[in-house]
């Protein structure tokens, strides 16, 4: 091979042609449609999830607060907001803690069976059985429910 010869194909082989670019662009462009949609389904399951733990958390609690002092403490539900908050029911003017605000965790509506509050005894008991519904932005549900025995389960 002469040094010529040697030149022509190092001068050829240099860069991209137009339809490599445009054929990798196109790959690149429809990949990260389909990657976008599946991350975003899989942060608004995330967020889902966490409200729903929240939930649970906040009303085991409740009801361990309640055996604990020995008094009735109270979770009132804001199905507009969507949201709740703990009473004492000694002091229905002072939350427990602040109010659990759900729509942060991408949470549209909660509905309850049992109404908008739930009340757990000092024995560790609730006032009635309930079922709470947490519905996201996508319309996908999650269920909470509360036993008359005070027990605190997600599904």
């Amino acid at each position: 091979m002469t040094m010529a010869s040697a030149k022509n194909l190092m001068i050829q082989e240099e860069g991209m042609t137009m339809a490599e670019l445009v054929i990798a662009l196109t790959i690149t462009g429809a990949l990260s449609v389909f990657l976008g949609t599946e991350l975003q389904a899989v942060a608004d399951r995330v967020y889902r999830d966490t409200a729903v733990a929240e939930v649970v958390g906040d009303l085991r609690y409740a009801r361990s607060l309640a055996v604990r002092e020995g008094q009735t403490i109270q979770v009132a539900l804001d199905p507009d907001q969507p949201g709740m908050t703990l009473y004492r029911s000694s002091d229905a003017s002072q939350p427990v803690a602040p109010m659990r605000n759900l729509m942060n965790r991408g949470i549209r509506t909660i509905r309850s069976t049992g109404g908008r509050v739930l009340s757990f005894h000092p024995r560790g008991t609730s006032s009635t059985p309930t079922t709470l519904t947490l519905e996201d932005r996508r319309g996908v549900q999650r269920v909470v429910t509360v036993s008359l025995t005070g027990i605190v389960r997600a599904q």
